[in-house]
């Protein structure tokens, strides 16, 4: 994405390596100067985040690789996909599937307590960007979009692409 925006990650920028969630740090950061960039997660909407500071947006991972990144995974190597307690999860996992996709003021509330405060606007801009079009209620991801997410990123890291979709999406 960066070399998309005319920058080599390799030579153009000193990263700085930190846990993910507080993206009000990283914004803060920026408008005080003291990093000229940041990765900001696809939960904020980039274009009003963008807009609303006065700043250019360079990329959006989105623009690769659209899928929503809340999964319920197991390994079936350590548990059974029909073992009762993960069936029991992917019946909690399918009821929040249902809020995110039939109730966007509840899920527009809750992003506004996880993301630290942000405005209503730019919380409803990133539900309606990334929420609203991407979830649906049978949990199950769309593998066309995955299968060119994978492609893009294997192709921009200059690696094969050794897992594909129908593999990395298997649901059974």
């Amino acid at each position: 994405m960066l070399r998309q925006a005319g920058l080599d990650p390799d030579r153009d920028a000193d990263c700085v390596v930190r846990q993910p969630g507080d993206y009000g740090m990283d914004l803060r950061r920026l408008r005080s100067g003291e990093i000229d960039a940041a990765y900001v997660g696809s939960t904020m909407a980039p274009e009003a985040v963008a807009a609303e500071h006065g700043w250019q947006l360079l990329a959006w991972v989105g623009g690769h690789f659209r899928i929503p990144t809340v999964v319920l995974a197991v390994d079936p190597t350590y548990v059974s996909p029909d073992d009762p307690a993960v069936q029991a999860m992917i019946r909690a996992h399918r009821r929040a599937l249902r809020v995110l996709h039939d109730d966007p003021d509840t899920t527009v509330r809750h992003l506004r307590t996880f993301l630290g405060g942000q405005p209503e606007a730019e919380a409803r801009a990133g539900y309606e960007r990334f929420i609203a079009p991407c979830f649906s209620t049978d949990g199950r991801a769309d593998r066309t979009i995955g299968a060119a997410g994978i492609a893009a990123i294997a192709a921009e890291l200059g690696v094969p692409e050794t897992v594909g979709a129908e593999e990395f999406y298997c649901t059974g």
